[in-house]
């Protein structure tokens, strides 16, 4: 009998213990789940063995300020081991809300950390100077609810963030905001050059009583500069040249703007955009000058459809090359449907132009990336990724997820002052479609240059 009772005693002694034991491994991992979500509340992240890829926070509403919108900005820059980028929070879909540009960093793979955030009603642009300061431009409505078109640009820069500060910031007004005057557009592009020199482009509409007609505004500045200047790069431009991407050159600045009037169609009360002219405009030697690129007013489609072209890319290589990526939507059945990208470089005063190669792949976009002075492209379709040298015969399809819809692909270059001789190619890809926009997802990848080199493109798995 004493036998068994102190068998039971141990078993009782085991079974506590075991308890215990269960306990505690419950509560390590629970820990271990939750700390770990609340310490990533956005970021669902996977890594293959040569792409990262990671999901990011997006913009809640589609419109009229999610951060996909606004194709010529800025919107992720790198410094070493760090990247920036922003994301505007909106609390609807309403253009007489508020909403919030909020600056993100990420310190090699640790998650994206959030930093300050400013009031504004469309995306801006960041840049990063040399010694790894990184600029943010962004429009602040004077008064939203009335008009939030209608304010002024305010520069912040953040003194600390080459250590990993986005928190503590300075800030000055690049344009002021002048009573029912516009002065400067939401639509706005920038581009920092070798020197640190910063740039900011953007036009006008007429009917403006500070210039003549349609004009083009350039304001720039170094970060040491107690001041900004001031550019008209043409007056009198008799169209509205808006969505303007920018270059800041050694030597002045560039500017590739589309034709963006707002006009009246053939139905009762409808207005759309006219986009149907790209112009370039250089300023060299105190003198600027400015070329039609691209015009097709004179297609047969041109009659009965408003959006025949889009700029795709602007960009200046190692060499001081000057390229241009511009798309052209001429089906006859589908609108929307992209027929050709066109790809110019200048050379002296003169355009080499050749026709890009979709291959069928419904690319919707088109960026230019450089590495180890060798052009790229990187396009975009409905849901996937392509690479391809420029020089190259085949796309090749990168290993990403699907959930994102309808692609605007974003690449840190050093138009926004991301140097050459990193390590890696940063992509944000950020769903655009309005219709699917409650299920698409945004991802940032980072991609390895050593393996762009050796011509390993992550093929996608068949």
């Amino acid at each position: 009998m004493e036998i068994a009772r102190f068998k039971y005693a141990i078993l009782k002694v085991v079974i506590k213990l075991l308890l215990i034991v269960v306990f505690i491994l419950t509560g390590f991992f629970a820990y271990r789940f939750f700390s770990q979500n609340e310490a990533v509340p956005f970021v669902n992240e996977s890594q293959t063995e040569k792409i990262f890829v990671e999901k990011i926070p997006g913009s809640k509403f589609h419109s009229p300020d999610a951060t996909w919108w606004g194709y010529n900005q800025s919107k992720i820059v790198r410094f070493k081991d760090l990247v920036f980028m922003y994301i505007i929070e909106n609390l609807d879909d309403s253009s007489k809300t508020l909403s919030n540009f909020v600056v993100y960093i990420k310190d090699g793979n640790k998650p994206w950390q959030k930093g300050a955030s400013f009031p504004t009603s469309r995306p801006g642009n960041i840049l990063i100077d040399s010694s790894g300061v990184l600029h943010a431009f962004v429009f602040e409505p004077t008064d939203v609810v009335k008009n939030d078109s209608r304010g002024k640009l305010i520069h912040y820069f953040f003194p600390n963030s080459n250590l990993g500060d986005i928190t503590n910031y300075e800030k000055e007004t690049v344009v002021e905001e002048k009573e029912d005057v516009e002065t400067v557009n939401i639509r706005i592009g920038a581009a920092i050059g070798e020197d640190d020199t910063m740039a900011i482009g953007f036009g006008l509409t007429t009917y403006n009583p500070l210039y003549q007609g349609h004009s083009e505004q350039v304001y720039f500045k170094k970060p040491q500069d107690p001041q900004w200047s001031h550019l008209i790069a043409g007056e009198n431009l008799g169209h509205d040249w808006f969505y303007p991407f920018v270059i800041a050159s050694k030597d002045g600045f560039q500017l590739l703007p589309i034709q963006d009037d707002y006009v009246k169609t053939d139905d009762p009360g409808v207005y759309s955009n006219l986009y149907q002219k790209i112009m370039y405009l250089n300023y060299k030697d105190g003198v600027w000058k400015k070329e039609i690129i691209a015009d097709l007013t004179s297609h047969p489609l041109a009659q009965k459809r408003y959006r025949l072209l889009e700029q795709s890319e602007f960009f200046e290589d190692s060499f001081g090359k000057i390229h241009i990526i511009y798309k052209e939507s001429l089906d006859p059945l589908t609108q929307w449907k992209v027929t050709g990208f066109k790809h110019l470089v200048k050379t002296g005063d003169k355009w080499n132009t050749k026709e890009i190669d979709q291959e069928d792949k419904n690319l919707g976009w088109i960026r230019i990336f450089e590495v180890d002075s060798k052009i790229y492209y990187l396009g975009t379709s409905w849901n996937k990724v392509f690479l391809k040298g420029a020089d190259s015969a085949k796309w090749v399809e990168l290993d990403t997820p699907a959930d994102v819809k309808a692609i605007y692909p974003y690449v840190a270059t050093r138009k926004g002052g991301t140097k050459d001789g990193g390590n890696y190619v940063d992509v944000l890809l950020l769903g655009a479609d309005k219709k699917e926009y409650d299920t698409t997802s945004h991802y940032y990848l980072k991609i390895p240059k050593k393996e762009i080199l050796e011509g390993l493109f992550y093929r996608k798995s068949e």
